[in-house]
């Protein structure tokens, strides 16, 4: 079961990245499954998620992350579909950042984007099933 809440006192004035939704996941649920489109960003605020990963049909506990840990970051930096399923194992709070905004946050740092995503490809070919 999932709880949506709108963050109030929203201020476009800072640097940072920012989510003004978060949701509540209940131990169990989930938060998003492989080759789901990436829709959002997850940050864990508190309660801790565990990473699956699928292999002959069966899912498989890969990771478990905690707070301050994010959820598809690498996904969305290789422009993929999420490759996992991820399951709330305690109650959870995350903060949810619309893959637009990210979009629009990047745009100012095009040569920076670049340099990330090609390191980011390192990493992964490097590390497969490793990110979450």
């Amino acid at each position: 079961m999932m709880f949506n809440h709108k963050i109030q006192n929203m201020s476009n004035s800072s640097p940072y990245l920012k989510s003004y939704e978060t949701q509540l996941f209940r131990k169990g649920s989930t938060v998003y499954t492989k080759g789901e489109k990436i829709n959002f960003i997850y940050i864990i605020l508190n309660g801790e998620i565990e990473s699956f990963l699928e292999k002959n049909k069966t899912l498989n506990s890969n990771l478990i992350l905690k707070k301050g840990s994010s959820l598809g970051l690498m996904d969305f930096i290789l422009n993929r579909n999420y490759s996992k399923t991820m399951l709330a194992k305690k109650t959870s709070v995350l903060a949810l950042v619309k893959k637009k905004y990210f979009l629009d946050f990047l745009k100012p740092f095009k040569y920076e984007a670049i340099l990330l995503k090609t390191l980011a490809i390192d990493i992964d070919n490097q590390n497969k099933n490793l990110w979450s």
